[in-house]
């Protein structure tokens, strides 16, 4: 049994270490390549007062998701084209109506080969968007869609540990970084704080409509381009972008129980996800030393492949301890149609 448990924690090790030292990090590149920046906002004039002005005068169109606050003319301001919602439709999730109606926009008054979808809490650094059209000019032919992780900037006090358990699931679950040097396998991944598209992929596609009820439309759209054979670029972005999703642990904890139970898309799936974290969480007792070593490893790259804090590493057994508690409340605020963004109130039964 011992050496079971410490051939997985072995495994989870592996994958962290090979994303640490595998996973392209781009470099800024002068290239031709012609994109435009799409960003969703509600009520998120602070943000992007700050990110607007550090893309570098990249032709950029933000969707004002019927904001209260100065969204729209923060963006007019700042020489962005300004796309103005009404009510949400019946069956959409706003950040889906947002992104479909940006790239429809883009799509149909400009010739920019690539679609760049950002949110409003990230933060650039000046070489990011030249980093960006880099990695589009190096793209290979299969590839449709180009993504990555960002530095995690803490948020106050214990909040880093309420996060910490995202970056680790994906990290050390997941050979993002194998599979894009040996292009064996499908990266069924997409993080929706920053995502770019191959024009044409997305036109063929239009992933946003079609996953157009889901709140973890990443996921979904992951899972779609796997479905489709389209091959998924995941680069480690830390060195030219940030984001900072959350300010406190509740706040984590409310942000990641809105759509959490959609990694698993199942009742049965979450609930058996949840457990196999909670396995994970404080089997490597059952290993011994070496068990607990491995586990510790594979927490440590996690972080430095995210930048993230180091101090969650630590107490590595409650990072998917968390995950776990996460899952299930988000299932729970699911079924109970409790779940709440931006003032929008999603929910069902389940399945």
């Amino acid at each position: 049994m011992a050496l079971v448990v410490t051939a997985i924690y072995g495994v989870l090790a592996l994958a962290a270490f090979l994303n640490l030292i595998l996973m392209r990090r781009p470099s800024p590149q002068e290239t031709q390549i012609d994109l435009v920046v799409l960003i969703p906002a509600r009520d998120e004039e602070t943000n992007l007062d700050r990110l607007l002005p550090a893309l570098a005068g990249a032709p950029t169109i933000v969707f004002d998701d019927e904001s209260t606050d100065r969204t729209a003319e923060v963006a007019t301001k700042h020489g962005a084209t300004v796309i103005r919602g009404g009510p949400l439709p019946k069956g959409w999730t706003g950040k889906n109506r947002a992104c479909h109606a940006l790239a429809s926009a883009a799509i149909e008054s400009t010739t920019a080969d690539w679609l760049l979808f950002l949110d409003a809490d990230v933060r650039p650094s000046p070489d990011f968007v030249s980093t960006m059209r880099a990695m589009a000019a190096g793209a290979k032919p299969n590839v449709g869609a180009i993504t990555g992780f960002p530095t995690i900037l803490p948020g106050r006090g214990i909040e880093p540990l309420f996060l910490a358990w995202v970056g680790w699931i994906l990290l050390a679950t997941n050979p993002y970084g194998l599979v894009a040097r040996t292009r064996m396998g499908h990266n069924r991944f997409l993080n929706g704080q920053v995502t770019m598209w191959r024009r044409d992929v997305y036109a063929r596609l239009w992933p946003n409509e079609a996953v157009r009820s889901r709140v973890m439309e990443d996921v979904s759209m992951g899972r779609l381009l796997a479905k489709e054979g389209v091959f998924v670029e995941v680069a480690n972005l830390s060195k030219v972008l940030a984001v900072k999703m959350y300010d406190t642990w509740r706040q984590t904890l409310d942000g990641m129980s809105k759509n959490s139970h959609e990694v698993a898309g199942t009742t049965a799936g979450t609930l058996a996800l949840a457990a196999l974290m909670l396995f994970l969480g404080w089997a490597w007792i059952l290993g011994g030393p070496w068990a607990g070593c491995l586990f510790w490893l594979s927490g440590l790259c996690v972080v430095l492949t995210c930048r993230a804090p180091v101090w969650p590493v630590l107490l590595i057994p409650l990072v998917p301890t968390i995950g776990a508690f996460t899952l299930v409340r988000s299932l729970v605020w699911h079924r109970q149609g409790r779940v709440m963004w931006k003032g929008r109130t999603y929910g069902g039964t389940g399945r």
